[in-house]
Order: C-alpha cells, then structure tokens, then sequence
C-alpha cells in the first residue's frame, strides 16, 4: 500500500495505515503535550520539542527524536510529523 502522507496528513488532519495503531502522521498546528514515549520523523515544517529537564530539540525536515519522557510539541509553522507511539 502506497500513501502520500503529508499530503493525507495537511488534507485531513492525519494518515494512518490500516492495521498499524502505534503509527500516524499528523498535521500540527498548536502546541501539544505529551506524556507518553514516543519516536518522531518530521516530515515538513519545524518543530521545537520542549523537555521535562528544561532542554529543548529544534527538529528541522528529515530529523527525528525517540523520547521516553512527557515533553511538548511546538511547531514554528504548521508541521507534518510521523509519530510512532512506543509502548
């Protein structure tokens, strides 16, 4: 199966594939909070990733980040982001 994820992601929101839950791709417009561990791959855009010991990640396209901890997304414009929550 063949998706085109950002362009799924900015049209509706975000893109799934059937069958995977632990997988989507999201568009980000706000601020979120997260208190789960999860791996990022950022698909367009920037987003800076506020963390829990006052430290920050600046991802630009093409970087990503595995977190264990609660951070918070911020993206600096809206940003397609792959997200893979890790259990």
């Amino acid at each position: 199966m063949k998706l085109h994820l950002i362009r799924l992601a900015k049209a509706q929101g975000q893109a799934r594939f059937p069958g995977i839950a632990a997988f989507r791709a999201c568009l980000l417009t706000q601020p979120e909070e997260v208190a789960e561990a999860r791996l990022y791959l950022l698909l367009e855009g920037e987003v800076v990733i506020d963390l829990a010991d006052q430290s920050y990640l600046h991802l630009r396209k093409g970087e990503a980040a595995h977190l264990e901890g609660p951070h918070r997304l911020t993206p600096i414009d809206p940003s397609v982001l792959a997200v893979w929550r890790l259990v």
